[in-house]
């Protein structure tokens, strides 16, 4: 069975979610319908050949899995617009911090769920979803919904108690890696190289070293290992990164992320 999708929010994580789908071939743009409060991403929906309709109980009317993907202070208020249009149907939702528990309170009766954590790299099929083990929906929409995932991203189904470490750690990761790929750029210019030749080396050395890493199964520290040579220059690199406290600083951006989902 083929699904119909729906999107309430088609901002950075829906946004890359619905043109993820359409430009690799999981949905055709026929397929999907959207809504969102703002022109730029009304525009951005429209340019990828999905239909925008005239409001929340529109998109719900015309789909059969909805994806909520707007932002955690306006979830209760577009539920509340979608009310018994829900019945019957599949409520997929990215909202940080809301659990399945509390996205139930919110829906009528009749409504199945999905929790997810994606990440916005699904726009060039390179994403990570969390998907919550908590979930009611059906067989064949978690057979759609995997296939789906699978053709822009990874897919890991995870305990419900454990989706705000999802957050806090692949939600947040494009952040801190574009932090990481412009201080490598950085390190490279202040040796004396040209700004856009530091940053396509850094982003295409961090890209080689995670595909690697995938690819092979190779543990981390293995790869680490592997470059380091006894007395070398990189092994003098991991040192300065020792001493600057970078991976505590990382571990520290995991927990505070995560911390805050609950928060929400």
């Amino acid at each position: 069975m083929s699904h119909r999708l729906g999107i309430i929010g088609f901002g950075q994580m829906g946004g890359a979610i619905g043109t993820g789908l359409v430009t690799n071939g999981a949905l055709p743009a026929g397929d999907i319908v959207a809504w969102d409060i703002a022109a730029p991403a009304r525009h951005r929906a429209q340019a990828a050949g999905i239909s925008i309709l005239g409001g929340i109980p529109d998109v719900c009317r015309a789909a059969d899995i909805i994806l909520l993907a707007v932002k955690p202070q306006d979830a209760a208020g577009a539920l509340e617009q979608a009310a018994g249009s829900l019945a019957g149907k599949a409520l997929l939702s990215v909202v940080a911090g809301w659990s399945t528990d509390t996205l139930a309170e919110h829906l009528a009766s009749g409504a199945r769920l999905l929790r997810i954590m994606p990440n916005t790299p699904a726009q060039v099929a390179a994403g990570a979803f969390g998907l919550s083990e908590a979930a009611t929906i059906t067989d064949t929409e978690r057979s759609d919904i995997e296939h789906w995932f699978d053709t822009i991203g990874l897919v890991e189904w995870v305990p419900e108690q454990l989706m705000d470490a999802v957050t806090g750690l692949s939600g947040g990761i494009p952040a801190y890696i574009a932090i990481v790929i412009e201080a490598l750029a950085d390190g490279g210019v202040q040796q004396g190289l040209k700004r856009p030749v530091a940053l396509r080396l850094a982003t295409q050395a961090v890209l080689g070293s995670a595909k690697l890493l995938l690819d092979t199964g190779q543990r981390p520290g293995a790869l680490k290992d592997a470059v380091c040579s006894p007395g070398g220059t990189t092994i003098e690199g991991v040192r300065a990164l020792e001493r600057s406290g970078f991976r505590s600083a990382l571990i520290e951006a995991v927990v505070a992320a995560s911390e805050r989902a609950r928060q929400l």
